[in-house]
């Protein structure tokens, strides 16, 4: 008894020589994704950290967690993620002293063939990783086939050869997805707690525009992404679209689309009525706890004011996605941030708004304005008529970035699947570091 408490005395003293940085989260469990550079932010100066003995704390609790070694370096070094799922208060201790590095079994398998990887989870889920480094789901929960599709998929379009600076012409318009970029690297790392895949793409059609994609894969049904967009060249883009595509519809033709009520839609600016109104007319408002969302067959066009899309020129809101009765499953899109929307119509424009159309979720910047702006007075003269006018112009060294969370989960009802997106978002959004 007494050799116990010696080795328990001496763990106890080798930890307090350490550093903790402190994490909040929410009620629910979302993932804590950090760059290991960025822990340097954080350290004291007169912090010497042993990087290898490193621990978690969640609520209290020892958690497993990964660390990617991203370089291949065999060590750890800045370019690797340290990741875990957070709830409540964390605690990220890392020890100043000489200590055992901790080791936990992967969740995940990987297996790859010639053009892909296949990756499975210790409970059955599926995945695919294809040639292009973009993720598929294709079993979660007992349901198999397409759930989510082509997670991270950029769509690009503009005018790759503009001289607009030199003599005022946009030039010949292409538009393609990241299917037509070159695969520069791409790399699938399993772990206790996520798979990772790290992909670089080049456009060959839009010179110098490069994609880094990093999509964490949870064992909780959680999707993180960051999608990065760098440019090396000057470039007049109309879209620069960060995607999901076939949300539950491949397996359920009787989805249900689901999101907040838009703060803002320029077809009910049109009609001079709210959103909640315009969706109202379409009897797609459902209350649920007092509150009203959208919420409308994902396959229904819902007769749109114009144009083929369900919805386009859309607030971004905190969250939306796609629920099914049939397999009690719903899969949603979740913002970190929910972005302001500007007064100014051009300013407005000019950002990220949200589309829907073909069964894909589009996010980002979509700048082609029809003739039916000028056909309603309420956007009439709202934004330039002259095309050269329309592209966002971006420079050399710039960067576009788009983080999005991906929570699949099983629901017994689309109210209970809502109650639970609102606690799961807000505690995405309350995902914070305190010290």
């Amino acid at each position: 008894m007494k050799k116990y408490l010696i080795l328990i005395m001496f763990f106890m003293s080798v930890l307090a020589l350490s550093f903790t940085l402190k994490v909040e989260a929410g009620k629910i469990e979302v993932p804590f994704v950090m760059k290991m550079s960025d822990f340097l932010d954080y350290l004291p100066e007169d912090v010497d950290p042993y990087w290898d003995a490193i621990r978690v704390k969640v609520e209290g609790n020892y958690v497993p967690f990964q660390i990617d070694d991203v370089d291949g370096n065999g060590r750890i070094s800045g370019n690797d993620y340290l990741m875990f799922l957070a709830k409540g208060s964390c605690e990220i201790i890392i020890p100043e002293n000489e200590m055992g590095k901790i080791k936990f079994e992967s969740y995940f398998k990987v297996s790859k063939n010639e053009k892909s990887w296949m990756i499975s989870g210790k409970n059955g889920e599926t995945y695919k990783v294809d040639e292009h480094g973009i993720v598929h789901v294709t079993k979660y929960a007992n349901v198999e086939g397409t759930l989510l599709d082509e997670i991270g998929i950029l769509r690009v379009a503009g005018f790759a050869n503009s001289t607009y600076y030199i003599n005022g012409e946009l030039g010949k318009h292409f538009e393609e997805v990241s299917y037509a970029f070159e695969p520069v690297s791409i790399k699938v790392v399993p772990g206790p707690v996520a798979f990772s895949v790290y992909t670089k793409l080049r456009s060959v059609t839009f010179s110098g525009l490069d994609q880094y994609v990093i999509t964490h894969v949870f064992k909780n049904g959680d999707i993180l992404v960051n999608n990065n967009i760098s440019f090396r060249n000057y470039a007049d883009l109309m879209k620069l679209q960060h995607m999901v595509t076939r949300v539950l519809t491949s397996i359920d033709g009787d989805a249900v689309h689901v999101l907040p009520v838009f703060r803002r839609l320029v077809w009910a600016d049109q009609l001079n009525i709210t959103p909640y109104e315009y969706w109202l007319e379409r009897n797609a408002i459902k209350m649920v706890d007092n509150k009203p969302y959208i919420v409308f067959p994902a396959k229904d066009s819902m007769k749109p004011l114009w144009w083929g899309a369900t919805y386009i020129f859309a607030s971004e809101e905190r969250w939306r996605g796609n629920y099914s009765e049939k397999f009690k499953l719903g899969i949603a899109e979740i913002l970190p941030e929910i972005p302001v929307v500007k007064d100014n119509f051009v300013d407005w424009i000019n950002g990220n708004t949200w589309v829907f159309e073909s069964q894909e979720f589009r996010d980002g910047v979509f700048k082609w304005i029809p003739g039916e702006f000028e056909a309603f007075d309420a956007t009439k003269g709202a934004y330039p008529s002259d095309m050269s006018s329309w592209p966002n112009r971006y420079f050399a060294g710039q960067q576009v970035k788009f983080e999005r969370l991906y929570s699949i989960n099983k629901s017994n009802s689309l109210e209970e699947w809502i109650n639970f997106l609102e606690v799961k978002s807000d505690s995405f959004r309350s995902l914070k570091i305190v010290k």
